[in-house]
């Protein structure tokens, strides 16, 4: 089984920072940026305009992820997502070890994208196609078909709703 990088592990944890079925936001305000940034090792001296940005490439690196899972993703969403992007500093060195240097915390996230998208790791990582759930995970399967974040719950939904449609057409 693939393990992820640092910078995909990066990543799928800033996707995640809103948790749709448990209704919280780690992004709702000033201080939650700064807890997941501190947390990520990332440098927290963020104001409202870098909130702003980091919600709008949180929800552009969701909706490419559900695209990662076959789903249609709303291209309005990544558009905007890719505006934010625009304006990241991200300088590209020679240096094998670190060759993306990035000084502000948005910047080291999206260098960690680019990393994950040149890697292809970005085929692995996912959203949950439940709506009601869209759970960012990590696709660890040899054939990189998985398709819930988890089978036990998401994908036991799914399969009780298809029988019952189903059920109904008879």
């Amino acid at each position: 089984m693939a393990e992820p990088s640092p910078a995909t592990l990066l990543v799928e944890a800033f996707a995640n920072t809103i948790d749709v079925e448990e209704g919280t936001d780690q992004l709702a305000g000033l201080d939650g940026l700064r807890a997941f940034l501190t947390g990520a090792g990332l440098p927290a001296d963020v104001d409202e305009r870098d909130l702003r940005q980091a919600r709008l490439l949180r929800a552009g690196l969701r909706e490419r992820l559900l695209a990662s899972n076959g789903e249609e993703p709303d291209e309005d969403v990544i558009a905007q997502a890719e505006e934010v992007l625009d304006y990241l500093p991200v300088t590209v060195r020679i240096s094998v070890e670190r060759p993306l240097r990035a000084e502000n915390p948005l910047a080291v996230i999206a260098a960690a994208w680019a990393h994950t998208a040149a890697t292809g790791e970005w085929q692995r990582l996912k959203r949950c196609p439940n709506h009601a759930c869209a759970w960012v995970f990590w696709d660890g399967t040899r054939s990189r078909t998985r398709r819930w974040c988890s089978m036990r719950v998401c994908g036991n939904r799914a399969k009780v709703r298809a029988h019952a449609e189903r059920q109904r057409m008879t």
